[in-house]
């Protein structure tokens, strides 16, 4: 097998610079025509040298020359010039074949003219039908004249044998190639229709690629819309055309975009009633032509496209999942034009296109809107959770609801429970102030109203009812149109009414309702939140007021008692919270140290008056029971929950630093930070007072009693900074 691709490569496969696939079968045909005539007259030849004993032979002259002579034709049919190949390998086997037979007559009569098949057979696939008649009667003139040259062989043997075969042959040879050439015109018409509809159908789907890349990078209704008219007009090759959308509210079709047309005569064309619509569809098909517009009278519709330049229409409905959407059509000017089938497929491609375009296009606008919608919302949460301000609240729901909504102005009304009237609260998108003063008794004006039915109330035009402003004459100035009022209901309760308000009409839909109403759940759930702060708010402000009470009451009390300390817890307090500002504690850590100061003695109330109120120095015993009142005052108000967190000041302000103080005998920083503080106060006042016992201390002298305990009772870190706060006093 390989040897024989070898031989095929070097001896038959034609030329590259042979392209078509035609020519290249011819190019193969013949040199392997010429090929087999060189073996075979080599073969003949030798048959004839070696087998046939002919006195006197001298044919292999003849037939060394032509076999050199076809392999010359042989070279030429191996370069790119088949046609002068084949024309000489005809030319020349005919004439080799007629001086085989002047030079070996004896073969004449064994039938060697009947080898004139060849070169008839060869012209027959090689050269034009017209031109095929000369070869044939070239050859029949030669075998009539060959007896002339060569009386060794009889006119009878000429007419009888090679003359009547070629005939018969030739004869044959016209019938089949003209046969043959119809049935290859046959197929190439064929191939040509076949290559044109290709041809079509490749430039419709690269339109419908173009028109599809082009559409799909559009998210914008009117840029698809322009976009589909200008398609239309260049795929179709038309100046105008004309794209209408249905309108599902009013049941017709009406024209949206185009080009070659100016815009206003596109709005101005009459709307296309659906039922027409749909008859013409059933009449037509959902894609037609109409020849000529200014003869077409079929209902009103068409009578709209009745200008002087515009001809011919073709048609296409524009349809997604058997809904309709519109229409395309493509129209000329002046001429009149058969629009082809092809043309008419590609229309109806541009339309399902364009229908898909168009739907896109919503579905992207509703999820961008819907989107939009709940970012607003998540905003509005995010307000209501992180601010308490009504007002600001408000203010932000109604920039909110005149964005998403698409309206001019809104206002909040909300109700005043004791007064039952609906007041101002914040309003945007008003030229006057005039609502600022409103003030209505619930069941008044359409917001009452709104208010008591507990229903949203539309007014679609003011003007009809110029009573429904009598409330807010001035409104009328404002030039409104479209009024809404929507309750503001939370926990069962009207909390007020949102008012909204459009200088044009608003056809609204479900889905624009659905979010009035949300909007307004939202603005009442911010009213009940911040009303329930406000209230808990001050509940708890009364309760740590009351606290706060109690506690003084508490130190009060053990003032009284212990007469020797009046007003000592008082003064204590304010310098602890001093100096607890200036060591940079919080607001809510300042309430719990002030606490923590004005209960430092409540353990006190547990040990007996004998020794409380002794007037002398007290026993070992004594002192031991004095040493318990931190634990009583832990004891006594670590079961109650929000003077937990003021317990260290009770509990740790007689421990001392360096270890030794009580009742647990903590050292440095194990004693809270609030214990320290507080201790530096407590012996400082201690020492400033009077007692029975002993006078009051000079400041002096406590100044150098505090810094000679540094490090020892008093955290020296604090000792500095409490002694320059006493200095500043």
């Amino acid at each position: 097998m390989a040897t024989l691709r070898r031989f095929w490569f070097w001896c038959i496969e034609p030329s590259p610079k042979i392209i078509k696939s035609d020519q290249r079968r011819q190019a193969t045909l013949l040199m392997g025509f010429l090929l087999s005539l060189i073996i075979l007259a080599i073969a003949i030849e030798t048959v004839t040298a070696f087998i046939i004993d002919w006195t006197g032979y001298t044919g292999y002259r003849q037939t060394i020359v032509i076999v050199v002579l076809l392999t010359i034709v042989y070279g030429i049919s191996r370069s790119q010039h088949i046609q002068l190949a084949a024309t000489i390998a005809v030319v020349f086997t005919s004439l080799a074949i007629f001086a085989s037979g002047w030079a070996e007559p004896r073969g004449v009569l064994g039938g060697l003219f009947d080898f004139l098949i060849l070169p008839l057979w060869l012209g027959s696939l090689f050269i034009d039908l017209k031109r095929l008649p000369f070869l044939i009667a070239s050859i029949l003139v030669g075998l009539l004249l060959f007896p002339l040259a060569v009386p060794e062989v009889p006119l009878n043997s000429i007419l009888v044998g090679p003359f009547i075969f070629v005939v018969t042959t030739s004869v044959m040879l016209l019938v089949i190639t003209h046969h043959r050439n119809k049935l290859e015109d046959d197929r190439q018409a064929e191939l040509l229709a076949k290559e044109q509809q290709s041809r079509r159908e490749v430039a419709r789907a690269d339109a419908l690629l173009r028109v599809a890349d082009r559409l799909n990078a559009q998210l914008d209704l009117e840029a698809v819309l322009a976009a589909i008219g200008e398609e239309v007009a260049r795929a179709l090759n038309t100046p105008v055309s004309v794209v209408t959308l249905y309108d599902r509210e009013h049941k017709h079709l009406v024209g949206v975009a185009g080009v070659g047309i100016p815009a206003e005569f596109i709005k101005d064309l009459p709307p296309f009633p659906r039922a027409v619509y749909d008859q013409t569809i059933h009449e037509r098909g959902p894609v037609f032509t109409l020849a000529d517009l200014s003869l077409t009278m079929y209902g009103t519709y068409l009578n709209g496209y009745k200008h002087p330049n515009l001809r011919s229409i073709a048609f296409a409905r524009m349809e997604y999942e058997h809904e309709l959407i519109g229409s395309l059509s493509a129209i000329t000017t002046n001429e009149q034009r058969d629009f082809t089938k092809d043309e008419l497929l590609l229309l109806q491609g541009l339309a399902d296109q364009a229908a898909l375009a168009i739907v896109n296009t919503r579905l992207y606008k509703d999820a961008r809107q819907r989107l939009e919608r709940l970012q607003a919302l998540r905003t509005i949460d995010i307000a209501i959770v992180t601010n308490r301000d009504l007002q600001q609240n408000l203010e932000v729901l109604l920039a909110i609801i005149t964005k998403q909504l698409k309206v001019d102005a809104a206002v909040f009304l909300l109700l005043n429970e004791q007064r039952e009237q609906l007041e101002f609260a914040t309003s945007i998108g008003f030229q006057t102030p005039t609502l600022r003063f409103t003030r209505l008794r619930l069941g008044e004006g359409m917001a009452g109203q709104a208010a008591v039915q507990r229903n949203i109330i539309h007014i679609a035009d003011l003007h009809t009812d110029p009573q429904t402003l009598a409330y807010a004459p001035t409104l009328a100035k404002e030039g409104f149109i479209s009024y809404y009022a929507a309750p503001l209901i939370a926990q069962g309760s009207v909390k007020g009414v949102l008012e909204i308000f459009h200088r044009s009409a608003l056809k609204p839909d479900e889905e624009w309702l659905y979010f009035l109403e949300a909007l307004a759940d939202q603005a009442a759930i911010a009213i009940e939140n911040t009303t329930l702060f406000d209230d808990f708010q001050q509940a708890n402000d009364e309760l740590s007021q009351a606290y706060d009470s109690t506690i003084e009451g508490w130190s009060r009390a053990l003032d009284l008692r212990d007469r020797e300390t009046e007003g000592h817890t008082q003064r204590v307090a304010q310098m602890t919270l001093r100096l607890a500002q200036r060591m940079g504690l919080s607001d809510d850590e300042l309430v719990h140290v002030r606490r923590g100061a004005l209960l430092h003695d409540i353990g006190k109330m547990g040990v007996p008056d004998q020794i409380l109120l002794k007037p002398g120095k007290l026993t070992a015993e004594e002192w031991k029971v004095m040493q318990k009142h931190p634990t009583y005052a832990y004891d006594l108000l670590s079961p109650i929950a929000y003077l937990r967190p003021a317990l260290d000041i009770p509990y740790y302000h007689h421990e001392k630093w360096d270890g030794t103080g009580y009742p647990h005998g903590l050292k440095a920083e194990q004693i809270p930070f609030a214990a320290r503080l507080f201790a530096l106060v407590d012996v400082w006042d201690a020492l400033l007072s009077d007692r029975p016992y002993r006078p009051g201390w000079p400041i002096e002298q406590i100044v150098d009693h505090i810094r000679a305990q540094s490090g020892t009772h008093f955290d020296p870190n604090l000792v500095e900074v409490f002694l320059s706060l006493i200095a500043e006093a």
